[in-house]
């Protein structure tokens, strides 16, 4: 998804975190919808409904990391299921305070998946769970083969080694010794370059989010190895032993690989009795450094997101306490006090309830309409289709180029940019879907200019004409305020050169460029 999409994160990422998990729309909240964290709430509550629309908004991202930890496809559907059962049973203990609703946003999908992370390399390496039991994965049949995933565009800060052994130890869930292992290199750089690629990416992570460098961070702020041990005489390179790098100094880079769920229990352990015999600042400190560990590497990852099998939601409810959920209402409809024939009297539905019922049922409606716009994995599977075809590159009237992949088998399409200038201070890229039947346009949200090194996606491609792209005050507009940059043509399905796939694009009739040309015409016009 892309930014400001309703309750999932981009492309695969938060709205605000990207593009990450990922397509734009409007945001939940712009539309009026409950947040995640307002869901997750009510899912504490009790609240299946809600419980149903928070899997709905954030599953694509729990099962894609499933499916790239775990080589069997029903141990990928249990570890997706096991973590939302524990979702349900933390829900009512999770709150989220932070100031803005999209800061709020970033902490759930965060916590999420944390907590999916956390579950998944527990069955991997032991096939259980402490407070639901052994031997829960179907198969049972190991971790997926690593090796084969390309860096996204944040990952590409990191060198190719570095990439290499983060996405061994987070996508593969293994530890950091499985990764040296498996790699064939010393434990020690191991660890170097799990320290270095999530220092790397969290950098990246501040100056987006946070607006300051990692020298401003007090959290992830640490001295150059080579200039401490020059200046100390004391060796600061990692070591075989975890006492040892303990003893020299890198307790707290020793963080990182915690983060990571890169650990072994035993190593967390003696980690857990090292802090047992610290103060209270140094365990604030190693804490908080692995908390933005954690929110920098579950961002960076945003792109495993994939869709689950749609059973999976069935599946989850069925293990869900039972909830007496309707039978209310349809006491409602007769006397509220009436006596039943067992002489006990019906309690009376309370109006609230009625209208908390309601509203929820309407909010269902919307987010299933919301959920048919947009949606994680769009570009693979737009890549994938039979009939996917390439638009015409479009030439933006500031400079940049736009181009168009469209499915109209699966009904979704997604938009690329190349060579974007600048929007200016105070200014953002806004796209809009305008629908062929005439009304209002749908944002697609707003963009920076970093944004749009991700492919903005969507669904419906049917329902619109076509794409536009205008500049708009920085928090945009609700409709248009300026001229278009450039539109692309969803009507009129004139291509040039190969589409996915290899099979080459339909030549379009004389009437046919004729429409175009006339179709293009009053885009520009409008």
């Amino acid at each position: 998804m892309k930014k400001n999409a309703p309750g999932l994160p981009d492309r695969p990422t938060a709205p605000e975190d990207e593009p990450a998990s990922s397509a734009t729309s409007t945001t939940a909240t712009d539309l009026g919808l409950p947040g995640l964290d307002d869901l997750l709430r009510l899912a504490g509550e009790g609240d299946q409904a809600s419980f149903s629309a928070f899997y709905d908004a954030t599953a694509p991202w729990v099962y894609g990391l499933a499916s790239s930890i775990f080589t069997s496809e029903a141990d990928a559907d249990e570890a997706t299921v096991l973590t939302y059962v524990r979702v349900w049973d933390a829900a009512p203990h999770e709150r989220f305070d932070d100031d803005s609703v999209r800061a709020r946003h970033r902490s759930v999908l965060c916590w999420l998946e944390v907590l999916a992370h956390d579950t998944m390399t527990q069955l991997l390496r032991e096939d259980s769970l402490p407070e639901y039991g052994a031997g829960l994965l179907p198969d049972g049949a190991g971790a997926a083969e690593g090796g084969h995933r390309q860096p996204t565009t944040v990952l590409s800060v990191l060198t190719p080694a570095q990439f290499e052994a983060l996405d061994l130890a987070w996508a593969g869930g293994r530890t950091y010794r499985q990764v040296a292992e498996e790699l064939g290199i010393a434990v020690p750089t191991v660890k170097s370059r799990l320290r270095d690629a999530v220092q790397r990416v969290s950098k990246r992570y501040q100056e987006k989010f946070l607006g300051r460098s990692t020298e401003d961070d007090p959290v992830l702020h640490r001295a150059v190895t080579p200039e401490i041990a020059a200046r100390t005489g004391t060796t600061r390179n990692f070591t075989l032993n975890l006492s040892q790098d303990l003893e020299n100094g890198l307790a707290k880079e020793w963080a990182d690989l915690v983060a990571l769920d890169a650990v072994a229990e035993p190593e967390r352990e003696e980690l857990n009795r090292f802090l047992s015999r610290q103060g209270p600042e140094f365990t604030t400190m190693w804490r908080a450094r692995i908390e933005g560990a954690r929110r920098t590497v579950t961002w960076a990852f945003r792109g495993l997101a994939h869709e689950p099998p749609s059973e999976l939601l069935d599946e989850l409810l069925h293990r869900l306490p039972a909830q007496d959920v309707g039978m209310g209402l349809v006491d409602g409809l007769g006397p509220s006090e009436s006596p039943d024939p067992g002489g006990t009297r019906k309690r009376p539905v309370k109006k609230w309830m009625l209208v908390v019922a309601g509203l929820l049922i309407l909010v269902l409606g919307v987010w299933t309409i919301v959920r048919l716009i947009v949606g994680p994995d769009i570009v693979s599977a737009v890549d994938g289709a039979e009939d996917s075809f390439t638009t015409r590159q479009v030439t933006l009237a500031d400079g940049g180029s736009m181009q168009g992949h469209v499915s109209k088998e699966h009904d979704l399409a997604y938009v690329t940019f190349a060579g974007m200038p600048s929007p200016g201070e105070g200014n953002v890229f806004q796209l809009w879907l305008f629908p062929i039947d005439g009304s209002a346009p749908h944002s697609l949200g707003t963009h920076t200019l970093e944004d749009l090194e991700d492919p903005v996606t969507f669904r419906g491609v049917e329902r619109f004409r076509e794409l536009v792209v205008t500049l708009e005050p920085e928090g945009g507009s609700e409709t248009p305020t300026s001229a278009s940059l450039g539109n692309v043509d969803l009507v009129h399905q004139v291509t040039q050169g190969p589409i996915y796939g290899g099979h080459p694009n339909s030549t379009p009739t004389p009437s046919e460029e004729g429409a175009e040309g006339a179709s293009s015409d009053e885009g520009a016009e409008g």
